[in-house]
């Protein structure tokens, strides 16, 4: 019986000094991705991919996609055996630098289509005002010449509304765009673009998907026109439009 426990002993010392010499712990996991070493225990490494998935740069990430990566991320957490735990981790970073590929693409095309806008607008806001002081010069004229033609009239006044709204509500959209400067326009963005990215977010991801990178430009081009647009109509005041290349109408 001695004899047995003195082997037991001898054999729990070898196995843990061979152990050390290899430099191995039934604790510790260790795997490289994209020249990091994630090194330590499971909850360490766990932490560590959790701050790198909650980093603000992967904020803009379509909230359908969020889905995909967290349940990635908590098959990597629930696995306690080393080899499976490391190869759930690799599929979990492929995935979040897949969507960085992404992020990077759809902020530089927002970049891209702010600066044209912001370089447009003077050449639009020229043609607005034309188009409303025409529309109001032909309504005037009408009501003088034809002030019985009650149809043609009406039709004349929503001219005029109409092209005095488009008119208002791009003199609001110039104002906020002439205040978006480099990329901390959109990196550093303010609420309306932010809810602009959250909401362009998956179909700019799908035309990426589907290889339509060329295309994204101008579809963000006339989003985003739309909804700076509608973002406008309750802040407009159409009584205080002044006219900056016109005098008479």
């Amino acid at each position: 019986m001695k004899f047995l426990a003195f082997i037991s002993v001898f054999l729990i010392m070898y196995y843990g000094s061979a152990q050390q010499k290899r430099g191995s712990n039934p604790n510790t996991y260790r795997f490289s991705y994209k020249s990091e070493l994630y090194k330590g225990t499971r909850l360490e490494i766990t932490s560590k991919l959790r701050t790198l998935k909650n980093n603000s740069w992967f904020i803009n990430i379509p909230e359908e996609k969020q889905v995909v990566l967290t349940n990635l991320f908590k098959k990597v957490k629930n696995q306690p055996i080393p080899k499976l735990y490391k190869k759930n981790a690799i599929v979990f970073l492929d995935a979040l630098y897949a969507y960085e590929n992404f992020l990077t693409i759809y902020d530089n095309a927002l970049y891209e289509v702010i600066q044209h806008l912001k370089h447009d607008m003077r050449r639009l806001d020229f043609k607005f005002e034309k188009q409303f002081t025409q529309a109001k010069t032909q309504l005037n004229r009408t009501q003088k010449e034809a002030k019985n033609n009650i149809k043609r009239i009406e039709l004349l006044k929503k001219d005029v509304h109409d092209s005095q709204i488009k008119l208002v509500s791009h003199r609001w959209m110039k104002k906020k765009m002439e205040k978006y400067n480099g990329m901390d326009a959109v990196k550093k963005s303010d609420e309306l673009i932010k809810e602009f990215k959250k909401g362009e977010a998956m179909n700019v991801f799908t035309m990426i998907e589907e290889k339509k990178i060329e295309k994204i430009n101008s579809y963000l081009v006339d989003q985003i026109i739309d909804f700076f647009y509608k973002k406008s109509l309750p802040e407009i005041n159409l009584d205080a439009l002044e006219l900056d290349y016109i005098d008479k109408i």
